[in-house]
């Protein structure tokens, strides 16, 4: 399950990157008219494409952090009580195995 999510978040992350990527590749590619809207609206886009670089950097940076947090919770928990832990996964053994055995 873990790894399902890491990879549905290392692809939603490449994802953003590639539209950044891309949102840059059109401001460069922007044909500039040499009208004072035309320059304003570049210099916008410019910003908002900045803008929107430097959020993505910060959410990748706290999504990692939360991430690394999560997991070192879950250990400490883990190895705090490990006698629960083992009778949850039990549990979930159990009746994840009677969902199997039922559908026969």
């Amino acid at each position: 399950m873990a790894g399902k999510y890491e990879a549905e978040r290392a692809a939603l992350m490449d994802d953003v990157k590639q539209l950044l990527k891309d949102a840059e590749a059109l401001y460069q590619a922007a044909a500039d008219d040499g009208t004072k809207e035309g320059k304003a609206l570049k210099e916008k886009l410019k910003a908002q494409l900045e803008r929107a670089q430097r959020q993505y950097a910060d959410m990748e940076e706290a999504v990692i952090e939360r991430t690394r947090q999560a997991a070192h919770h879950t250990d400490d928990l883990v190895h705090s009580k490990p006698y629960h832990a083992m009778g949850i996964a039990a549990l979930v053994g159990l009746v994840v195995g009677a969902l199997l055995c039922r559908g026969r």
